[in-house]
């Protein structure tokens, strides 16, 4: 298929070829030589957010460079149709052989390398089971995860963002996907919005922005990511799992604990008590204090306390260090 992309507000059109990718219906491997490590992806309404994706274009970057074993999917350039309609954009191909991290966030009662979905992933085999080796290698693996999120520029708040846009390899290597859904902002400036969100990663204060279209913060940027580390290292949500008792027993949804505050291991601790029989959350105190008490402010009250990836880098750095 013949189609086109522009790198900038003030570019001109580029003519391209792209084939329909087998990786899902809205993916298009691009076949012309000099952008075969790219691909155009499809979005809903395109047309409406082509400024913001030619925005993205024009702010790339800079050290990406520098780190070949992470890749942030931005935009650099929008893709357009035979009509000269905006479809979408191009960005970088996930590195090969990448799985969705959601693989490592599930409780998995049986080894991994007997499990349906790795069963013809050799590489996968023995090295992210739950025990000392398995372990240290998620830690590994959420310390490349911290520098990837932190390649992100910081005028974007990256409100679509869980397990499901986080791609990762056997070997430790991190794509950054569906970032065009995110917040940007310019100082104190509101340029534009999410335009999606995922929920159950956003913290109380995130979901009264929304409802009162003020911009997210950075701050519920770092509580998704937290919710993320925090499902690779015990295999289970933060806020769920759990008994609820009175006056909290109502709460049935993810985001309405997450307004209560119900963090097992926090604030309204007396409130909650945990499964005897199968208990998900029993990993948590099996883990280095350093980062239980990171977890612990990143699902306190307090928006200004939740660590920053900086200091998640810093502790996941010096427990791989201390295992050596």
């Amino acid at each position: 298929m013949n189609l086109y992309i522009k790198k900038g507000t003030k570019d001109c059109y580029e003519a391209i070829v792209a084939n329909l990718c087998s990786a899902g219906p809205d993916i298009y491997a691009i076949t012309t030589p000099q952008y075969s490590a790219y691909s155009i992806y499809l979005l809903p309404n395109a047309k409406q957010l082509e400024e913001k994706v030619l925005y993205m274009v024009e702010h790339p970057i800079a050290d990406i460079g520098n780190l070949p074993n992470v890749c942030i999917s931005l935009p650099v350039a929008a893709a357009y149709n035979s009509n000269m309609e905006c479809i979408g954009y191009m960005a970088l191909n996930p590195h090969i052989g990448s799985i969705e991290l959601t693989n490592l966030t599930v409780y998995q009662r049986r080894p991994m390398a007997k499990m349906k979905r790795f069963a013809t992933r050799a590489e996968w085999h023995g090295k992210f089971e739950r025990d000392v080796v398995g372990m240290v290698n998620r830690i590994k693996l959420l310390y490349n995860i911290c520098k990837a999120l932190h390649l992100i520029p910081k005028q974007y708040v990256p409100a679509y963002i869980s397990p499901e846009q986080i791609l990762v390899t056997a070997t430790g290597k991190v794509t950054i996907t569906n970032l065009v859904f995110s917040e940007i902002l310019d100082g104190d400036n509101y340029l534009y919005p999410a335009g999606s969100i995922t929920p159950d990663y956003l913290p109380a204060e995130g979901r009264k922005s929304l409802n009162s279209s003020t911009p997210l913060t950075q701050s519920a940027a770092l509580f998704a990511y937290a919710v993320i580390f925090y499902q690779v290292l015990t295999g289970t949500h933060p806020y769920g799992g759990t008994i609820l008792k009175a006056p909290y027993d109502k709460c049935i949804e993810i985001s309405q604990c997450i307004e209560n505050h119900l963090f097992p291991f926090g604030e309204r601790a007396e409130y909650i008590s945990l499964p005897e029989n199968f208990n998900l959350h029993e990993t948590f105190n099996a883990l280095p204090a350093e980062v239980q008490t990171l977890f612990k402010r990143a699902f306190g009250s307090n928006p200004a306390a939740r660590p920053t990836l900086e200091e998640w880098g810093k502790v996941f750095y010096d427990y791989i260090i201390s295992m050596k």
